[in-house]
């Protein structure tokens, strides 16, 4: 009986989806028929040993940096040249001794060549300090970041690629609000020279990091033309981000559109709660806009509107199951009847707000129901919050009563308890209809 056990418990979890049995009667049989499942040891992901090398290379690094700090000022120039150089001779030389050896660890290894690379950066700190050099300080940064990327392509390494990609952002922010230049060399490099590395190596944690940054750098350069078109090249930018994931599915690497869409979902939801209290004033005066300003923001545009028609004529990139449409209808909601009207000019600034809390509050409601629906915990936690903080930001600024106010928030509550119960009962459920052989 016991070798026909998972036969036994595979047709009870149909019966039970068939509607033949009740809840409690399955229950009955599954304690009646237990099965025997076999203890499987997990699997050594090398993934912990990874973390703590290259943080330990870190922390090590910024030790012996501090330790140098400490007698800096009693040490000789030529002595100072020493030790930053053998610094980064060292660290560097031990990362391609160990790749000499078969047994060595990759990541351990990159944790080396980072090491020396962060000494490196230090170094051109240093020097200046040394021979004091008054020069132009963001191009420190700039300097490190090349060499960062020299060496993330050599290596290859994406480690390399993310410090290149922070180091880009921290040399194109101090341009921006320190010097006033608004260069858009930053989101070039983003796009030319890291994003495809990350695209070679399949790497998710260097593409996430990549995506992070372009639209902050590309920001960066629209800075400068004017702060009113800043929240509309945010929108566009998200919007194409949440198409091109739909046309990732369909290319070489399809596991790089889910990286888009946590991406630009984690960007997105922020920019339109904030959206609900400043909503999208017109964006007047675009003739006017000096050098290559105008295409700053009609570059967005651009690829928002190309990128979504392309995913929508084809086939295979179309959304398919109903709450697929309504996730990207409302992104096209969004584009279509604020976005545009503001480009063209159309003062669209009272009902986008009410717009953008429409949209907040249908992705809470979409996430509960997904939550719910597949038993999905964070997703669920993250729809109630959005919900919560969509209840406490609208409903203190629409109602002076304490009495409506409090009686929104109990059914705030009501609401809240009842997604718990729901939860709950699809998760016995579930766990009733699985066959447990």
């Amino acid at each position: 009986m016991d070798n026909n056990n998972p036969w036994l418990r595979a047709e009870i979890a149909q019966w039970l989806r068939e509607g033949i049995i009740t809840d409690e009667q399955a229950r009955t049989l599954y304690a009646r028929y237990p099965a025997f499942v076999a203890y499987r040891p997990k699997s050594d992901i090398a993934w912990g040993k990874a973390i703590f090398a290259v943080l330990g290379a870190g922390v090590f690094g910024l030790g012996v940096i501090l330790l140098f700090a400490y007698n800096w000022e009693g040490m000789h120039r030529f002595a100072k040249m020493a030790a930053i150089g053998l610094g980064i001779v060292g660290a560097h030389g031990i990362a391609l001794l160990m790749a000499k050896s078969d047994k060595s660890n990759p990541r351990i290894t990159e944790s080396f060549h980072l090491l020396g690379t962060m000494i490196f950066g230090a170094g051109i700190w240093l020097i200046a300090q040394i021979y004091h050099f008054d020069a132009h300080y963001p191009d420190g940064f700039l300097l490190w970041c090349v060499a960062a990327l020299a060496l993330a392509w050599a290596l290859p390494s994406t480690a390399h690629a993310a410090l290149a990609t922070i180091l880009l952002l921290l040399w194109s922010g101090l341009e921006t609000f320190e010097f006033g230049r608004h260069i858009p060399l930053a989101s070039c490099a983003l796009l030319l020279l890291i994003l495809p590395l990350a695209y070679l190596q399949r790497s998710a944690s260097l593409l996430a990091v990549v995506l992070l940054a372009l639209p902050l750098s590309y920001v960066f350069t629209v800075f400068g033309i004017g702060e009113k078109y800043l929240f509309a090249v945010g929108l566009l930018l998200l919007i194409s981000y949440f198409a091109l994931a739909n046309l990732a599915t369909v290319s070489a690497y399809p596991e790089s559109a889910y990286v888009v869409k946590i991406v630009a979902s984690s960007l997105w939801l922020p920019l339109i709660f904030i959206g609900s209290f400043i909503g999208l004033s017109p964006l007047l005066g675009m003739s006017q806009l000096a050098g290559f300003g105008l295409l700053y923001v009609l570059l967005p545009l651009f690829a928002a509107v190309v990128a979504w028609a392309i995913a929508i004529a084809r086939l295979r990139t179309r959304p398919e199951t109903l709450d697929e449409w309504l996730e990207n209808g409302l992104v096209l909601l969004v584009l279509l009847v604020v976005v545009l009207p503001a480009v063209v000019g159309l003062d669209v600034n009272g009902f986008s707000r009410g717009l953008f809390n429409i949209v907040f509050m249908a992705y809470g409601l979409l996430y509960v129901y997904r939550g719910t629906q597949f038993l999905k915990g964070r997703i669920l936690s993250l729809g109630c919050v959005m919900l919560v903080l969509l209840g406490a930001a609208r409903f203190t600024d629409l109602f002076q009563s304490l009495l409506a106010r409090s009686a929104v928030f109990l059914l705030l509550g009501v609401l809240l308890f009842l997604i718990g119960l729901r939860y709950s009962k699809q998760s016995t459920r579930k766990k009733l209809e699985k066959p447990h052989a």
